[in-house]
């Protein structure tokens, strides 16, 4: 007759069951930790030590005998640990996928590059597309487009590809019947579900392919000591942010990470500056847009002379969605006004009304406000500090106790309404070196309001529409954002400073002054 193994065997694996469980998502979690980067190493070296004792304590206790209290104790306290390890190593995961999904630039990562039809079409394979057109972008999703026709041109023949700048058009194109199909990548399919209404339906996937992204090329820049600059974009209207449409919205953050500082500079919208898409003729600078983000950086850089590192383009409904997530915005409104709806409606039921002081402000109400610009004497300067006021609340809010329960959910929703070239190496390693240090920031606002304005034609417009009410950028103005970028960049000291009374920018770097430039005091008819 066997043996009977005693209680203390059986209790003895139960522990060292609890033991093996705990440390497999130790080493997940961990190894998440440390390939992602965005928490300081010695945040990370320190956890993992302090979890190493923890485990071998355990262990050894696994192997002594204990009152029946202590075994539930100890058990409890395994999971309580193995809950709490595997959770952080989950929100880590997520902040990586979220990060490389709106940066598109994943270096190892692999993207995935759809075919789509019309449903109904009749057209499920590859073959059946012989003969037929097929639409491509090509604004800031070429590079996938590019791949994914080699694909196909290997692979069908006799096909007629047609280019748009964007996947609205596209989809307008594939609804019109104007293209058979196009081709889309994974993110911007999520991004196009979330920001069109009806497209999950109305589509359907008849091919996928798989890219492997090549390490992002980008400026050199330590993220982590370098100033860098962020070309902020805001979408005209609602939909996705990949539409080439005007940017209403137009700032250049100035970011100064040994100083903790940040310059935020608004650009009015009605900008007279070189339009790099018409050879560098005058433009509202709102019109770059059309032509994609990156005219606009390649303008902006000409204009200022500073280099734009990195762009973030977002549309009118990130900011809905975003005040929403985060549980509203304090904010001060500098007037009473009633603005239009979301949908640009100017029913009575549908307007939004604010009135002057402090308050609390939901999305709508919040997208009201930075829209605003038609009351007298407000004008765009007004708007433009509305817009300043609510992205420094929306910063208030998320580094508040409240503002980090709903980062998860931020997550959620970030890479539907956000696009941008920065890497998510470069983000992880911004936020890993902010943690590092763990010092207040400061933002100082610089706008454009000593310019004037001029009835003038502009590049992207016919000159039988007419003339275009266009705001004149002052000297100063100009000066005031490259000195600011100056000084962050050389970390300017006092023992350096010297001063001319003669010509206040006469140790300063010299603004653009070329022959097709118009500034405020060039006006022959100033309003």
């Amino acid at each position: 007759m066997a043996k009977q193994k005693p209680k203390r065997y059986y209790t003895r694996t139960i522990d060292l069951l609890f033991l093996l469980v705990f440390l497999i998502v130790g080493i997940v979690s961990f190894t998440i930790a440390f390939t992602f980067g965005i928490l300081p190493v010695k945040w990370t070296m320190a956890a993992a030590g302090i979890l190493l004792i923890l485990f071998l304590i355990l262990f050894m206790l696994s192997m002594k005998k204990l009152p029946k209290w202590a075994v539930i104790v100890k058990r409890l306290f395994i999971i309580l640990l193995t809950v709490v390890i595997g959770t952080g190593g989950y929100f880590l995961d997520k902040s990586r996928s979220t990060l490389h999904k709106m940066s598109k630039n994943a270096a190892g990562s692999t993207t995935e590059i759809y075919v789509v039809v019309k449903k109904g079409s009749g057209i499920d394979s590859l073959s059946q597309l012989e003969g037929k057109t097929i639409g491509y972008q090509k604004g800031v999703d070429k590079k996938n487009a590019a791949y994914a026709k080699e694909q196909l041109d290997a692979e069908v023949g006799n096909t007629t590809p047609k280019e748009e700048l964007d996947y609205t058009t596209l989809y307008s194109d594939l609804n019109l019947e104007t293209v058979n199909a196009f081709v889309i990548s994974d993110s911007y399919y999520d991004m196009s579900k979330s920001n069109i209404d009806g497209f999950a339906d109305s589509v359907d996937i008849i091919q996928t392919y798989k890219k492997k992204n090549d390490a992002a090329s980008g400026p050199d820049i330590d993220v982590t000591k370098d100033t860098f600059t962020v070309y902020l974009s805001g979408l005209d209207n609602m939909g996705s942010p990949d539409q080439q449409t005007r940017s209403d919205t137009n700032l250049i953050l100035i970011v100064n990470p040994k100083a903790n500082h940040i310059d935020m500079v608004s650009l009015p919208r009605d900008g007279y500056i070189p339009n790099a898409a018409y050879d560098y003729k005058n433009d509202k600078l709102t019109h770059t847009g059309n032509d994609g983000i990156e005219n606009s950086v390649e303008t902006i850089q000409n204009f200022f002379g500073i280099p734009i590192d990195y762009y973030a383009r977002v549309s009118f409904n990130s900011l809905i969605e975003i005040v929403d997530t985060i549980g509203g915005i304090d904010v001060d409104v500098e007037i009473d006004f009633c603005e239009q709806d979301e949908n640009r409606s100017f029913k009575k039921e549908d307007l939004i009304c604010l009135k002057k002081g402090k308050q609390h402000l939901n999305g709508k109400q919040a997208l009201a406000y930075s829209r605003h610009r038609k009351t007298k004497g407000y004008d765009n300067a007004g708007r433009e500090r509305a817009q300043q006021r609510i992205i420094k609340a929306i910063i208030n809010k998320l580094i508040s106790a409240n503002g980090l329960t709903r980062v998860n959910d931020l997550m959620d929703i970030a890479p539907n309404y956000i696009i941008t070239n920065m890497p998510a190496e470069k983000i992880a390693d911004f936020v890993s070196g902010e943690l590092n240090e763990l010092k207040p920031w400061t933002i100082s606002s610089i706008t454009s309001d000593n310019g004037v304005y001029e009835d003038l034609y502009v590049a992207s417009l016919d000159p039988s529409l007419g003339v275009s009410n266009v705001y004149l950028f002052s000297r100063d103005e100009v000066h005031a954002v490259v000195n600011a970028y100056d000084a962050a960049r050389r970390q300017l000291q006092m023992n350096s400073f010297t001063f001319n009374l003669n010509d206040l920018y006469a140790n300063t770097p010299k603004i653009n002054t070329s022959e097709n430039i118009r500034y405020a005091d060039m006006a022959e008819n100033p309003q």
